[in-house]
């Protein structure tokens, strides 16, 4: 088994714009700016608490509990019920097959337009380009680069209380990986 130390590895040196949330037991999905998290857990207000994987009897995680709507700008997200069957997300899956079950759900909505990507529109106010159908222009709002990162994470059991979530989401701060998951 690998090293027990935790190393700091999360929100707060990962280089995404946007961070989403896949919560299977809500069957909800949360995307925010990444920076509006690491606002919430450098506010202070929100229990640290460590986890475990199965099979591991000592912390493998790290990380504060915080109320999705406690993250400025985050967007709570609700999916059909056919595509947590099709995803078939289980409880007992290993944490490489959640994570690669919760990317693979991402990618599908992001092709369909179903992921909201904070973005700033601006009004053409050249009168040709009007005329032309041109009418907005849209920039990232994530430092408007071009290229926009988002992590994904499966948060299996958070996501709001009222849909059987824990009422928080799991931001990361610290983790190690005896069992070698990726």
């Amino acid at each position: 088994m690998g090293k027990r130390d935790l190393v700091r590895y999360g929100i707060q040196n990962e280089h995404s714009h946007i961070r989403v949330h896949v919560c299977p037991r809500a069957r909800r999905v949360y995307v925010y700016p990444t920076i509006r998290g690491i606002e919430a857990i450098e506010s202070g207000k929100h229990r640290r608490v460590y986890g475990t994987q199965s099979g591991v009897s000592f912390a493998t995680s790290e990380g504060y509990l915080v109320p999705p709507f406690e993250i400025r700008e985050c967007v709570s997200l609700s999916i059909n019920p056919n595509v947590w069957r099709h995803m078939n997300f289980n409880e007992s899956d290993d944490t490489s097959t959640k994570g690669g079950k919760a990317e693979s759900m991402i990618v599908q909505m992001l092709k369909r337009g179903m992921l909201p990507i904070p973005a700033i529109g601006e009004n053409i106010a050249d009168a040709d380009m009007q005329i032309s159908g041109c009418d907005i222009y849209i920039k990232p709002n994530a430092l408007r680069k071009q290229e926009i990162v988002i992590q994904v994470k499966c948060d299996y059991p958070g996501g709001e209380s009222e849909y059987g979530g824990t009422g928080n989401l799991f931001l990361q701060i610290a983790e190690c990986n005896p069992l070698r998951k990726h």
